[in-house]
């Protein structure tokens, strides 16, 4: 399944970020909330991806990005911060690598996963809950990392420019922003709409999820907005929420980080660092601080 992370292995979203949330950054390591969010979820409304932790991390499997998120973080002083950190995934192997690594996520769900998994493993990670466009965490960091185009969640340009804007106030001088986000393709966008297409299937498929979707594409606004229909055995599909996910074109990225104060340092078009061609599924990005 392949608009996630096309070249890690991961389903045709695209990935997460999780957000809207309009509550202040909580340390998930308080214990005195609840961890789900399914019960602020109305009851006839389908399920969001992330409110499923075992559909998530049957979806979101090891890959490639995991070996270049963490050579950048060790290439870097200081501690790391990922946003839209999910169940771990990333956050978890770089801090066995021996980082100071904080996981910032909106969804209760993904952190209540990613902190049962780092208790087992005896890693020492701080799990937030908190908003990408808007965390104020009291610390720097060597390294920000975005990872699994989580940045598509940011449908609008002044939420990219205020996510920027809060990465920048929490890196050190010399630190760095790390993100991956898909490169568009235009075949996918422009197909009927209303067309059902398997996402386990084809060059990136997820062995252990069966789903199809049914797609739009807003052209001017550059969104896609794609339904799942997800089955988990020989039962009947079920649907899941939409996922609305921004179109980053190559030519704008470079703007958008300008814009928000940083200047790009390297791009690249998949996770084994060949540049950016015609033919990459991915944008992989290293940015710092203009100036």
């Amino acid at each position: 399944m392949n608009e996630l992370c096309f070249s890690d292995n991961r389903m045709g979203m695209q990935t997460p970020p999780h957000l809207v949330l309009s509550e202040p950054v909580f340390d998930m390591d308080a214990g005195s909330r609840s961890a789900t969010t399914a019960s602020s979820r109305k009851h006839d409304a389908p399920p969001s991806l992330y409110d499923e932790a075992a559909l998530y991390d049957a979806v979101v499997q090891p890959g490639p990005c995991e070996v270049f998120y963490r050579e950048v973080a060790h290439g870097q002083r200081g501690p790391v911060l990922e946003l839209a950190c999910g169940t771990g995934r990333l956050t978890l192997p770089i801090a066995r690598d021996g980082h100071e690594v904080v996981g910032l996520d909106t969804s209760r769900t993904m952190l209540a996963a990613a902190k049962r998994k780092a208790r087992e493993q005896v890693l020492p990670v701080r799990f937030l809950l908190g908003d990408m466009r808007d965390f104020e965490l009291g610390q720097r960091f060597g390294t920000v990392i975005i990872s699994c185009n989580s940045l598509a969640h940011l449908t609008q340009t002044e939420e990219v420019r205020a996510c920027l804007a809060a990465v920048r106030r929490h890196l050190m001088p010399a630190g760095v922003l790390a993100f991956d986000v898909v490169r568009p393709d235009l075949g996918l966008l422009s197909r009927p709409e209303g067309e059902v297409r398997r996402l386990d299937l084809g060059p990136n498929p997820s062995s252990a999820v069966e789903a199809e979707e049914v797609a739009s594409y807003d052209p001017i606004a550059q969104v896609r907005v794609a339904q799942w229909y997800v089955r988990h055995s020989e039962g009947e599909a079920r649907p899941m929420a939409p996922l609305v996910l921004r179109q980053f074109f190559p030519q704008e990225l470079p703007l958008l980080l300008e814009a928000g104060g940083f200047e790009l340092t390297a791009r690249y078009g998949d996770f084994a660092r060949n540049p950016l061609g015609p033919e990459s599924l991915n944008q992989i990005c290293l940015a710092r601080v203009a100036g």
